[in-house]
């Protein structure tokens, strides 16, 4: 992709800083978006759950995180580790084949981790120190050197470092259904299925329903009607052992569920 940000068009900065939080502080900023500028974080410490355009990403130290102009989004970190960042909003970015002030397709995951991060990070460092001058010679170096940095970023981009959001989103649908398949019997919640991909409950049904057409939770129990079925017709458990056995506490409920999804109850089906 052809860039035309320096020489036609220089970004404007609208802010420049860092952010820190110690060990065991609380960080989460609610929903929201920036509807005049895109947003680029430089994440140097601490591990977080990031919602962007509808989709969570487990961030990483030594990562990028790129908001385009408009585009919803959500933070919050764990507790257990400092968590630190670099962040830079600017304006005036057009990039051929792009809506203005989009600095990444809307399909591409918006979370790189570039294999030079060093680069970047003395780049966020320079035009933090330049555009806190406010002095006219540092307000031209610090928006020159944020082309600097938009061009170094689509480099990367275009290199393939940025990976399709279906692909992230498959991945997701995919460790979710391993999960139920390696713990059916346990007592899973829709919580527990989210926690694993570090994804919220909504997003996870969201995600699940549109690659499966059906819910997580549904999704468990058909998995779990098709293991009792095999344990039926193969062993000769009792109807309770199995309910058990598959994760149900009642032999009533196994019995219940069993026959809306089998189309008969558990003894009739062993029968057959």
């Amino acid at each position: 992709m052809d860039y035309l940000t320096i020489g036609k068009s220089v970004p404007f900065i609208h802010n420049a800083g860092e952010v820190n939080h110690d060990q065991g502080e609380k960080f989460f900023k609610a929903m929201h978006n920036h509807p005049n500028s895109t947003e680029v974080l430089l994440i140097t410490e601490g591990e977080g759950n990031y919602n962007i355009d509808g989709i969570s990403y487990h961030i990483k130290p030594e990562s990028i995180v790129i908001y385009n102009k408009g585009i919803w989004h959500e933070e919050s970190a764990t507790n257990e580790k400092p968590h630190a960042m670099k962040y830079l909003a600017f304006s005036n970015l057009k990039i051929k084949g792009l809506s203005e002030d989009y600095l990444i397709n809307r399909d591409a995951n918006p979370v790189i981790y570039p294999k030079n991060f060093f680069i970047f990070k003395e780049l966020f460092e320079e035009i933090i120190r330049e555009s806190q001058l406010k002095t006219n010679d540092a307000q031209w170096i610090s928006r020159h050197l944020t082309g600097v940095l938009i061009g170094r970023l689509l480099r990367v981009i275009n290199n393939g470092n940025a990976i399709d959001k279906q692909s992230n989103a498959s991945k997701i649908v995919e460790e979710t259904k391993h999960y139920i398949q390696e713990n059916y019997h346990q007592n899973i919640k829709l919580q527990d299925l989210a926690e694993v991909s570090y994804i919220s409950p909504y997003y996870l049904s969201h995600l699940f329903k549109e690659k499966m057409k059906t819910s997580p939770i549904q999704y468990l129990i058909q998995y779990r009607i098709e293991v009792s079925k095999h344990l039926l017709l193969t062993t000769d458990l009792t109807i309770n052992e199995i309910a058990i056995k598959v994760g149900y506490q009642s032999e009533t409920h196994f019995q219940n569920t069993f026959k809306k999804i089998a189309g008969a109850p558990p003894g009739q089906y062993r029968n057959r």
